[in-house]
């Protein structure tokens, strides 16, 4: 029997928890029953764009692995993760009023745009 590969990590800044958890409180949701998706989609200058929005448990689909980072429930399709997205780091930024929201970062050598909104896909990479 075949070992399955190890899963990219996906790691969620202090910060970036803090602004998920602060959300949910806001709008009167628990982090028991509310889970961080990460996702991506084809666009951008870079090929692909980074989506996130938050999820209830009937949103979890078949495909769908959970991953804990600072108590949070992170969700994410395991295809998009070993494919397109790879290991990735999400922070929030509060630099100023325009450039603020949640930033990815990819925890490998990869090409990814200027302003951090989009990004090569790992399956790509390891061809390139």
């Amino acid at each position: 029997m075949e070992k399955e590969k190890e899963l990219p990590s996906v790691v969620l800044t202090e910060r970036a928890a803090q602004v998920f958890k602060e959300s949910c409180e806001a709008e009167g949701l628990t982090l028991q029953d509310t889970f961080l998706r990460i996702g991506a989609r084809p666009g951008g200058c870079s090929g692909w764009k980074y989506e996130l929005e938050s999820n209830s448990p009937e949103d979890v689909g078949p495909n769908d692995i959970q991953i804990l980072s600072q108590d949070v429930s992170v969700i994410v399709d395991r295809e998009a993760l070993t494919d397109i997205l790879g290991p990735i780091r999400i922070d929030y930024s509060d630099k100023n009023l325009v450039e603020q929201g949640f930033v990815f970062e990819q925890l490998i050598t990869g090409h990814q745009c200027g302003c951090g909104e989009s990004f090569t896909p790992v399956r790509d990479l390891k061809n390139g």
